[in-house]
């Protein structure tokens, strides 16, 4: 059976025991292909107040997070950013500017808020799932990230794709890539988050390994 008919049958039909993992074919020849979209800046540039509120709850004592003097003193251009916060805190692209649309499209205080960030990823063809969730993530670091820098993260590679059944369901496992880059030029990281994405079973007696 041809992976497209697998996916069109999964459009309201029952997909049958020995094709489910043909489904995921199309995703899977997609392998390679960047579904990243334009490249994202950062919202702002690091700054030393950002790099204090982030170390602060943490209670993080490191002088090369709060003290220019030491930071230079060990080579670095200025305050250093701490490297758990780069793939998100010092990279955000935000979730609203000027001349946006409303988060907040309701007046009810109970309405759920549009709580997505700028801009929309393009995604590679599959079967349709009705759950997913983060899996793990892998990141590489090339460059130091010191107050004054501005961060871009660009291209969303597809670089893995493996169907599985597990405890929770039917699906598979995808891997994307992307990279952040400096205002300069210089490759500060290169990053790979995976994911399940899967439709889940109904309850059973038995399990399944995870």
């Amino acid at each position: 059976m041809r992976a497209a008919d697998v996916l069109a049958r999964g459009w309201g039909c029952e997909v049958t025991d020995e094709s489910w993992q043909q489904a995921w074919d199309l995703t899977a020849a997609a392998i390679g292909a960047d579904y990243g979209g334009e490249p994202e800046e950062a919202v702002e540039a690091v700054e030393a107040a950002t790099i204090r509120r982030f170390c602060e709850p943490l209670e993080f004592d490191c002088p090369l997070h709060y003290d220019p003097s030491v930071a230079r003193a060990h080579g670095y251009r200025d305050l250093l950013a701490p490297w758990s916060g780069i793939s998100q805190t010092f990279s955000r692209r935000g979730h609203w500017r000027p001349g946006m649309p409303t988060r907040y499209p309701a007046p009810d205080p109970d309405a759920v808020i549009l709580d997505t960030e700028i801009g929309v990823d393009p995604e590679p063809p599959g079967p349709p799932y009705s759950a997913t969730f983060a899996t793990d993530i892998e990141i590489e670091y090339h460059a130091p990230v010191c107050v004054g820098d501005r961060l871009t993260r660009s291209g969303r590679r597809l670089v893995a794709v493996t169907p599985r059944e597990t405890r929770v369901g039917r699906g598979a496992f995808l891997t994307f890539e992307s990279r952040l880059h400096n205002q300069r030029g210089e490759l500060v990281t290169v990053q790979r988050n995976g994911s399940l994405r899967y439709t889940p079973r109904a309850p059973s007696g038995g399990d399944l390994p995870a």
